[in-house]
């Protein structure tokens, strides 16, 4: 899969044509809203100039990665002999059903469609479709050309030798992908980050924590541990030599114990938003968002250059 096809050019399709350029491969971009468009481009060279700057990219092959970048003019011009479509528009079924009745009408046979979606299912996206089978979830963790998970999932008449030779092209991309059996919304990592969201806002509702001291709680605590390892393996080696059995049997029932005692929200309270947005505001003062933003970027790239060693 060499020319790719981004469609839908927002924050996540600007980030997604960066990392697909930076790897060397041909991007073409369209959105329909024409400012959109333009001003993808311009974020994805400057993310592959941030990348050099990061140290996770050479000059060269930044280079190379800007004169590999096009927008296009139609939808036609984006999906005419593309290999691979990263879909990236609004999250309405209907909208996608537009998109993908027309990527069927113009893309070759063999290409693939993916979506970024973070919540939607792709069985009820592909329903529209004459083709199904070369459809599924690319779902990526912002900013996709900095953070190395994908998750893939699969309609369910998506043809597994698509599955399997989607994952192959983003191991060879230096991605990690991970396939999810059966279809949720939200996948994997959002519905783990909804569950952590959920309690912290509820530890700020309750005046348990300023929302720095929150953050601080998971960010120098357990989110080291997360850099490395998740959930599972962290309480299989919290058990000490019991492994996860011992750690079920002495401190699970500790855990049930907190679950009792945690809100159960499927809305968020209006007055929990309003605390949430105050209590973020301490932040804004050491740093605006482009300065935390940088900082982020930065601390990720180093991250994984640690990670990457033996």
């Amino acid at each position: 899969m060499h020319e790719i096809g981004i469609l839908g050019a927002g924050l996540i399709g600007a980030s997604w044509a960066s990392f697909f350029a930076a790897k060397g491969l041909k991007v073409r971009i369209y959105d329909v809203n024409s400012e959109v468009k333009e001003n993808a481009l311009q974020i994805a060279n400057d993310n592959l100039q941030r990348l050099v700057n990061l140290k996770m990219l050479t000059s060269k092959a930044a280079k190379t990665g800007q004169q590999n970048l096009q927008t296009v003019a139609s939808v036609k011009a984006l999906l005419t002999d593309v290999d691979y479509v990263q879909e990236s528009v609004i999250e309405d079924y209907a909208i996608k059903a537009d998109v993908y009745r027309e990527f069927e009408q113009y893309a070759p046979e063999t290409s693939i469609l993916a979506s970024s979606s973070s919540g939607l299912l792709m069985t009820r996206m592909q329903s529209v479709m004459k083709h199904p089978a070369r459809a599924l979830i690319a779902h990526p963790f912002n900013p996709p050309h900095l953070i190395p998970l994908v998750e893939l999932v699969p309609g369910e008449q998506t043809a597994n030798s698509i599955v399997d030779s989607v994952k192959t092209f983003f191991v060879q991309l230096g991605k990690h992908p991970v396939v999810l059996n059966k279809e949720v919304p939200g996948h994997i990592a959002n519905r783990l980050a909804a569950a952590i969201w959920r309690e912290s806002l509820a530890l700020l509702d309750e005046g348990v924590a300023s929302a720095e001291d929150i953050d601080a709680a998971l960010c120098q605590g357990p989110g080291l541990r997360w850099a490395m390892m998740g959930q599972h393996l962290i309480y299989e080696l919290g058990g000490g030599e019991g492994g996860y059995q011992k750690f079920f049997d002495t401190i699970g029932a500790s855990f049930e114990e907190y679950w009792k005692d945690m809100q159960d929200w499927t809305t968020i309270p209006e007055a929990v938003k309003q605390k949430a947005v105050a209590g973020t505001q301490a932040y804004l003062e050491q740093k605006n968002r482009s300065e935390w933003t940088a900082w982020r970027d930065q601390k990720l790239a180093k991250i994984q250059q640690v990670l990457s060693e033996e």
